[in-house]
């Protein structure tokens, strides 16, 4: 297992710990609009609400929680958009998100502390994190429907402070005030967040564990396969991730994904998919010539398949533009599943009517089936990658020390200028290889 040079910084350390903070004081978040209005990534350097800063370290919260040290965090898209002021005002899920808070969802981290009451965590492990804050590890003595069925995601408790009120409200770590994501030195989780890695998966590639487990929800959405290819809008991590589920487990479907670079493109086709230019008039095009579909144009905006096309599309964009391509793409009674989050815009819709489409959200990931005994979904993505060997390697093109968060987060910005898949940071990374 490849684990590059660490800073030693000893268990229970007394003293501040570095953090990426997401604080949106107002006149900070002004002076980044207006930059970022003039080049998206200025916001990363004008005055950015997302700074590197000296805070305590976390105290566990409870005896059933553990301490971390993170050693590799992915930046996420959600992170990116973030740090570049890219969300909504009016987006709904404000309401679920508390502040200041520190970022990175996406964790590998070693275990360094356990509470009195930490089942089955062992210091020096190396885990995985979930980042899914659900009734136990938000110190309810009842699960709520949604966590009995195991799905965090969908906790009733999210809009609570959690932990007997010692932290805000939020969905998971990375988003929430007083628990720390990974874009730190330390950090603390529930003991049933954390899941061991396989002994023989590298720790640079189980960084994709969480996009993975977030495809395999994703491809479950989707059903059984519908008649047609399977169209993929968006090869960025979650879609490559979405593809190699989708050729693993469907090995005779056809995957058409949309790839927007070269090497994003090689990547797709390494997965035995079938990658397309992300231009709507050329992805409607292949997927009539896939298909039997009959293009037929409006008077005004692109042709559309009538008759057959796609029986899924699993959008990992979220764009108004990709979803319109969607519709246009799918067969009559198909089903489109919603992965990615886009700004919200005007989208002609009409053909979800006339096709009797299926339109269905993916939203993170849980146990893999109902009852308790159903494999959580985290634990099967380290599996997967495990088995995938070099080429989950492969994605990983990127590692920052934190010092350099900037330059991680403007490469994940622009995959087109980096050739970045995913990028990561490394806290306490001595050098960068």
């Amino acid at each position: 297992m490849c684990v590059p040079s660490l800073s030693a910084r000893p268990p229970g350390t007394v003293g501040p710990v570095q953090a990426l903070v997401f604080d949106p004081a107002l006149p900070r978040l002004a002076l980044a609009a207006a930059a970022a209005r003039l080049r998206p990534t200025a916001a990363l350097r004008v005055a950015p609400p997302l700074r590197l800063r000296a805070v305590a370290p976390p105290a566990l919260p409870a005896p059933d929680w553990v301490r971390l040290r993170p050693v590799v965090t992915g930046v996420c898209g959600s992170d990116v958009r973030q740090a570049l002021l890219q969300a909504s005002a009016d987006n709904p899920l404000s309401a679920l998100v508390s502040f200041p808070h520190i970022l990175g969802h996406e964790v590998v981290a070693r275990v360094i502390e356990t509470g009195p009451r930490a089942a089955g965590a062992e210091v020096g492990r190396l885990v995985a994190v979930d980042p899914w804050l659900g009734c136990a590890a938000r110190g309810w003595s009842e699960a709520c429907p949604a966590c009995r069925g195991g799905f965090p995601p969908h906790c009733v408790h999210v809009h609570q402070p959690g932990v007997g009120g010692r932290c805000g409200a939020g969905m998971h770590l990375g988003n929430v005030r007083g628990l720390p994501g990974g874009f730190a030195e330390e950090m603390v989780a529930h003991t049933s967040q954390c899941h061991p890695l396989p002994p023989t998966l590298a720790v640079e590639a189980a960084v994709l564990a969480d996009p993975f487990a977030v495809a395999l929800h994703a491809v479950a959405r989707a059903g059984e396969p519908r008649g047609g290819p399977t169209l993929v809008l968006g090869a960025g991590t979650i879609g490559l991730a979405v593809t190699a589920v989708l050729r693993r487990r469907e090995p005779d479907t056809t995957v058409l994904v949309t790839a927007a670079w070269p090497h994003l493109r090689a990547a797709v086709q390494r997965l035995g998919a079938r990658p397309l230019p992300t231009d709507p008039a050329a992805v409607i095009a292949a997927c009539a010539r896939a298909t039997r579909g009959r293009l037929v144009s409006p008077w005004r905006g692109p042709a559309w398949l009538l008759g057959e096309g796609a029986g899924r599309v699993i959008d990992t964009i979220g764009t108004a533009p990709t979803m319109e391509t969607a519709l246009r793409c799918l067969a009559p009674h198909g089903r489109i599943v919603t992965v990615g989050v886009g700004r919200p815009r005007r989208t002609e819709t009409t053909l979800t009517y006339y096709k009797e489409a299926e339109i269905v959200g993916s939203n993170g990931y849980g146990r893999l089936g109902p009852g308790p005994g159903a494999p959580h979904a985290l634990a099967v993505a380290l599996d997967l990658i495990a088995e995938m060997g070099d080429e989950a390697g492969r994605w990983c093109t990127h590692r920052y020390p934190m010092a350099r968060w900037r330059d991680g987060f403007a490469a994940a910005a622009r995959p087109q200028r980096s050739g970045a898949i995913k990028v990561g940071l490394w806290p306490g990374l001595e050098r960068t290889s």
